[in-house]
């Protein structure tokens, strides 16, 4: 059977059917009917580009009687149907693609984060951003598509209530990661430097500064904090010690307070020795990976490269994938300083 042959008259009979100019009102409701089973046949048939348009329709006939519930819905699954075709032809032509689809897929959720804003919705809106750009991410590895939907996700849940705190959270440390693959290592920091401040002031008891939290005052010496638990541990460790190994990859001319703080943190043998220690991403952070963090800094500022393997390998299992990444790059920069030194000492 001719597949497109037969879904352009189908969709031509439907088309014209609400074009029909002797009714007051087109019936969308059968034309809703008709295309929705179109997109079915379609479906089975594994025309999924076909089908994805079909539901557009589907989501304009909605549209036109203010039903953006169903509208949305709609949207949903054309843009569901574009991703399915975006793969099937991605190994049909062995990954050689012009993202047609992928564009068709990223236009309807650019649809889809208008309607929900402009109902007001903006925690379906973030949602979505985030459900995009994890396609465009994890999938694809678009990463400089991806930033721009997981930064309007994070702006969409900023004036959120405070339950929605972890889940900016968890934008932030993805979309500093991606700043991290992109090259972007003086955003990242300064992401991660956000995420500390901000868990930091979640658990902040007491300070004898007046005011609202600031990152600064995480170098007060007088501020006290509650122990954080659970996820919110796991996520302050991990967001500092990101931030631990960008400052000594991209090591910044100037430091501010809390980056010159972390250092010191790392740089000190009376960190853990000192109960009194106020800086809460060590309070928090398992000892011996600790340790194994302070030799870290401690060799890097030697230059001792032998050190640095062992202690990467020693390492390796307990940091993210995105901390193995800088932590790589800091290794290749100090064995290749260290190379070119040698070579102009001959």
């Amino acid at each position: 059977m001719d597949v497109n042959y037969d879904y352009n008259l189908a969709f031509k009979s439907i088309s014209e059917k609400l074009k029909k100019k002797f009714l007051r009102k087109p019936n969308v409701t059968d034309a809703i009917d008709e295309y929705t089973a179109l997109s079915k046949q379609l479906d089975l048939e594994e025309s999924f580009s076909l089908s994805a348009a079909c539901w557009q329709q589907v989501a304009k006939c909605y549209h036109s009687v203010g039903n953006f519930v169903s509208e949305s819905a709609a949207l949903q699954n054309a843009a569901k149907n574009y991703l399915q075709s975006e793969t099937a032809t991605a190994i049909e032509s062995n990954n050689i693609t012009f993202n047609e689809d992928l564009l068709s897929v990223m236009s309807i959720y650019d649809e889809l984060i208008r309607l929900n804003c402009d109902q007001n919705e903006r925690t379906l809106s973030a949602k979505l951003c985030v459900e995009l750009a994890d396609i465009l991410a994890l999938k694809y590895e678009k990463y400089f598509e991806a930033i721009p939907y997981y930064e309007r996700a994070i702006s969409l849940s900023s004036n959120s209530e405070s339950s929605q705190q972890l889940h900016v959270v968890l934008i932030q440390l993805k979309l500093a990661a991606l700043k991290v693959f992109t090259c972007d290592y003086l955003t990242a920091l300064r992401i991660y430097t956000e995420i500390t401040n901000s868990i930091c002031s979640i658990y902040l008891i007491s300070s004898n500064r007046s005011g609202s939290f600031r990152g600064s005052d995480l170098t007060n010496l007088n501020s006290f904090y509650s122990k954080p638990q659970g996820l919110w541990t796991k996520l302050l460790t991990q967001a500092d010690i990101s931030k631990l190994l960008l400052l000594i990859y991209s090591n910044p001319t100037k430091l501010q307070p809390e980056h010159k703080q972390t250092i010191e943190a790392y740089n000190s043998f009376q960190t853990l020795a000192n109960s009194t220690t106020n800086y809460l991403p060590v309070i928090c952070m398992n000892r011996n990976v600790f340790i194994l963090l302070q030799s870290f800094v401690m060799a890097c500022q030697s230059n001792d490269t032998n050190s640095l393997h062992t202690l990467q390998k020693e390492l390796w299992p307990h940091l993210t994938d995105i901390q193995n990444y800088i932590l790589n790059l800091i290794i290749d920069k100090i064995f290749n300083s260290s190379y070119t030194d040698d070579l102009l000492s001959q």
